[in-house]
């Protein structure tokens, strides 16, 4: 009988929490509610980067929502300071703003998502960002089989 293949996603359990991080209060509550009424994940709401470093890695989310114009530390900074910590590496991010450093976001690979916001393309996004890492989290368990 040939060795069942199981999926990554389904072999341990699965965190499910997508960390927001949003100075806008009203745009962080539209963000939340949707994406918990509509998606399986759960969310964590933090309105600044300097807190979001500290709590992010216990957190340990499956995706990162971050606003580029944050005070204090900018999403690109808050990112790459994320990005140091081995927990948070590689975890597919996704950027919001109305204007984004497209250069540098395409170079890190990051997602990017215009302000405003519709629904559907925020749907997209967040189930495109986290099956596209699932699948090569996949094809890299694959070939060390």
């Amino acid at each position: 009988m040939p060795q069942e293949f199981i999926p990554p996603a389904a072999q341990s359990p699965r965190n499910t929490t997508i960390l927001i991080v949003e100075d806008d209060a009203d745009i962080a509550q539209f963000l939340q509610r949707l994406i918990e009424e509509e998606t399986p994940y759960h969310t964590t709401v933090i309105d600044n980067g300097k807190v979001a470093l500290e709590r992010a890695p216990d957190l340990n989310p499956c995706l990162l929502l971050l606003d580029y114009r944050l005070p204090g530390v900018n999403g690109l900074e808050l990112y790459d300071r994320l990005q140091e910590k081995e927990a948070l590496r590689g975890v597919p991010t996704i950027m919001m703003s109305a204007t984004l450093p497209v250069r540098e976001l395409e170079q890190r690979g990051i997602y990017q998502l215009r302000k405003p916001m519709d629904i559907r393309s925020v749907l997209r996004m967040i189930t495109h960002a986290i099956a596209t890492y699932e699948e090569k989290s996949l094809q890299e368990q694959y070939h060390r089989s």
